[in-house]
């Protein structure tokens, strides 16, 4: 029994004669579903971090026509001015009689950066008035104000 020239295929056998050779597992991870979860985790955090920033103290602030609605850095500085007249460096309130010592205190060191003043829209002009003068003593020469746009808060 040979093979003739034409064309047959070869016969395999199983069992008998052969040993049979075991395959060997693929260890490998498979990353894309990984990947599928990280890009969903990073897509959640971009559309919520924005939200969790806080510019120091909620204040009402005043509205402006035409604002270029740059925002404030997350790692600004912010000075706010309450209705009420009380003055905030960050989440920390600084005592109206002290603002003059208390502000270059708390921004030595800072003078470089550019500080953001968040004045109500009720509050007294003389408060802010008070809070740029202690700025200016402390030595910083980068001042903005922060005004939301038309219509929003």
């Amino acid at each position: 029994m040979g093979m003739a020239g034409g064309g047959g295929g070869a016969t395999v056998q199983r069992g008998g004669g052969r040993k049979r050779r075991r395959r060997r597992m693929v260890a490998d991870i498979n990353i894309t579903p990984l990947v599928d979860v990280m890009l969903v985790l990073l897509v959640i955090f971009i559309v919520t971090a924005p939200s969790m920033t806080k510019d120091g103290v909620d204040v009402d602030l005043p509205h402006a026509k035409g604002t270029a609605g740059g925002g404030t850095n997350a790692a600004a500085i912010v000075v706010s001015v309450d209705p009420t007249g009380r003055v905030y460096v960050g989440d920390k309130s600084v005592e109206a009689a002290n603002i003059d010592t208390e502000i270059p205190k708390l921004l030595k060191g800072h003078e470089s950066e550019t500080v953001t003043v968040r004045g109500d829209t009720n509050a007294r002009h003389g408060s802010v008035i008070k809070v740029l003068s202690a700025l200016r003593a402390a030595g910083i020469t980068k001042v903005s104000f922060a005004v939301s746009g038309e219509g929003g808060k």
